[in-house]
């Protein structure tokens, strides 16, 4: 996690059940099924610098891809703003997922405007860039309905 953020000296694991009704509403407003596995808790990670403050948030998000999963972590700063994300293991054929101009586009990505987010390699998508994308998309309008609404 430190190459989400480097000046953490800490950080605190954040796991919040996940009722029936909160399922259903993030399901309805990204138009995707919650994996199995991943519908009874979200977890996400509070970066703490050397006194304990929170300087961000970080989230390991697993994804289906053509051949497996697809595992990538983002940061997101205390604006909620997506600052870094990095592909962490998957097994698909496909690169354009991987490549530095397609990850860099979630860059500055917040939650204004998160249940319209589309694949941005648009006519180029790709089932591991849209998997991407739909993860990016359920680990937002997850941290804003669990995490910033209550």
């Amino acid at each position: 996690m430190s190459r989400l953020f480097p000046d953490a000296r800490d950080y605190r694991t954040v796991a919040l059940p996940l009722s029936a009704e909160k399922r259903d509403r993030i399901e309805e407003r990204t138009g995707e099924e919650i994996l199995p596995g991943q519908r009874e808790e979200y977890q996400y990670y509070e970066m703490l610098n050397r006194d304990g403050v929170v300087i961000g948030y970080t989230q390991a998000v697993t994804q289906r891809g053509e051949f497996g999963a697809i595992e990538f972590v983002f940061g997101m700063d205390t604006t909620h703003t997506i600052n870094t994300i990095y592909i962490q293991r998957a097994r698909e054929r496909d690169r354009t997922f991987r490549q530095d101009e397609f990850l860099e586009t979630f860059v500055g990505l917040g939650i204004e405007g998160i249940d319209t987010l589309e694949d941005p390699a648009g006519e180029d998508a790709t089932i591991a860039t849209t998997g991407v994308t739909v993860g990016v998309r359920k680990a937002l309008v997850s941290f804003e309905e669990l995490v910033l609404a209550d």
